[in-house]
């Protein structure tokens, strides 16, 4: 950020809002009040909803022409730019459990591995995917699945009891392993291995994760929505500063060349370090889209009851 101000002169103001955006965008368009320019690392599941609910702008097309010249197609899309990608991947607290699962269907399975579980709370999508592929869905098949919901919630249910808890932002991930609220869970990749720096032994297993990509995007109505794309624009085309994020936060950024500024260590815990990219299944956004009522709906039932 500071030298895309250095270099553009642009005042910019930080505003945090974890997990909130769809709920905050709406209620600003309702309000005829926009108050935001960017959204920095929308999930993926949440600026696939945003685009199609029109609170995201589509990106003019020669910006997205001169970005394609650096980025690959598939860190493009109508709405923006890939950004803080991550892995939902499982960890498991070492000290806890005499043995942690080693991927997906594994942590599904809790009378081969007993222990306490945590997942995410905003994100029924993730959870359902997740449930898929436990249930025997090719990870290489889940971008193009259409979810079974009764079999992926019921799944779910498998394993309710040993849900203890649910986290709704990142600081919350990396609490309850922390304090021992749960023994293993569906976790940030970045924050699992946030977790095992700061003093509690992680085993963290890519195996049938999830890649989940973070997206740069300019909220419609956006008063400066031309320095907006500039930002957009700027970002993707400076693979140091990329890799300096990836660096500092623990995730994955859209430029091939910027692996070339980050340590080996680092790189190895990113979503886009090759061993991990193919261990990953890719939602599919668009079966989300067309089944978003309902798929809240019932997500709401489960968490409740």
């Amino acid at each position: 950020m500071d030298p895309f101000v250095a270099e553009t002169g642009y005042e910019v103001q930080i505003v945090d809002a974890p997990g909130k955006y769809l709920a905050s965008l709406e209620a600003q368009q309702q309000a005829d009040n926009i108050e935001w320019d960017i959204l920095d690392s929308t999930s993926g599941p949440d600026a696939y909803i945003a685009y199609d609910k029109g609170l995201i702008e589509k990106m003019p097309d020669d910006v997205q022409e001169r970005i394609l010249q650096e980025l690959p197609e598939t860190a493009v899309t109508d709405f923006g730019i890939t950004w803080s990608t991550l892995g939902y991947i499982i960890a498991c607290r070492t000290e806890a459990v005499e043995k942690c699962p080693s991927n997906t269907t594994e942590f599904f399975d809790a009378e081969k591995f007993p222990g306490s579980r945590t997942s995410i709370a905003t994100s029924p999508m993730v959870n359902l995917s997740l449930a898929e592929i436990a249930a025997g869905v090719p990870i290489e098949e889940l971008a193009t699945h259409e979810i079974d919901l009764d079999r992926a919630f019921k799944t779910l249910e498998s394993i309710k009891s040993e849900l203890s808890t649910f986290w709704s932002s990142g600081d919350q991930n990396m609490q309850v392993f922390n304090t021992g609220e749960a023994d293993m869970g569906i976790s940030y990749s970045g924050r699992a291995y946030s977790v095992d720096k700061q003093g509690t032994p992680m085993n963290i297993t890519w195996d049938e994760g999830l890649y989940n990509p973070g997206f740069y995007n300019v909220v419609a109505g956006s008063d400066h929505s031309a320095e907006a794309w500039e930002f957009v624009e700027w970002v993707a085309t400076h693979p140091e500063a990329q890799a300096a994020w990836g660096e500092e936060l623990g995730y994955s950024f859209p430029h091939p060349e910027a692996f070339d500024f980050v340590s080996d260590e680092v790189a190895e815990t990113l979503a886009d370090f090759p061993a991990n990219r193919e261990l990953l299944g890719v939602m599919n956004y668009d079966w989300y889209v067309e089944n978003y009522e309902e798929v809240n709906t019932r997500w709401q039932e489960f968490t409740r009851g």
